[in-house]
């Protein structure tokens, strides 16, 4: 009975402290507040597992969605998931904020550069799904950071009838 009360008492004290993670981070960052980490896990075209175990959630894009809890897969979800998975997965990337660190989920909601060797940012993940014609753009009001960057991509994708829009 001590032994399980002892058990207990550390679970406790390590979800209290949020042991476990590397870094938690507040839910409102300075604007251009960055940080480097490893993608250990890719989940679908716009979410991903940090090797520190955070999940991350890809602001401004939205991906069609895998097939998961009984529901089918959307038109070009597979294609999203693979494109990202091949530009970051074992890969180290940049995150960097805007408003809200954080989604209703928990999740970290970040603006997403892979890094070449020497830390630099080398490819913004975000760009390359909306060229590619395969996320649409989400919750992007006007005003926002790279709003005309994202919307732009965006049209050139739908004229070249790319991806999701290849039946436009």
């Amino acid at each position: 009975m001590k032994k399980t009360k002892t058990i207990l008492l550390i679970v406790f004290f390590l979800l209290l402290f949020n042991v476990g993670k590397c870094q938690t981070l507040p839910h409102h960052l300075p604007y251009g507040y960055s940080l480097k980490a490893k993608v250990a896990r890719v989940i679908d075209g716009d979410t991903f597992v940090l090797s520190d175990s955070q999940h991350v959630r890809m602001l401004g894009i939205n991906t069609p969605e895998i097939a998961r809890m009984g529901k089918s897969a959307e038109p070009f979800a597979d294609s999203a998931f693979h494109f990202t998975w091949s530009l970051i997965l074992g890969k180290p990337v940049k995150l960097t904020f805007d408003e809200n660190t954080y989604d209703i989920f928990g999740r970290l909601l970040a603006y997403v550069w892979l890094t070449d060797v020497t830390g630099k940012d080398s490819l913004w993940i975000q760009a390359e799904l909306l060229k590619a014609g395969l996320c649409r753009i989400s919750h992007y009001p006007k005003g926002k950071r790279y709003y005309d960057l994202f919307y732009n991509l965006r049209r050139t994708a739908k004229k070249q009838h790319r991806g999701i829009w290849s039946n436009d």
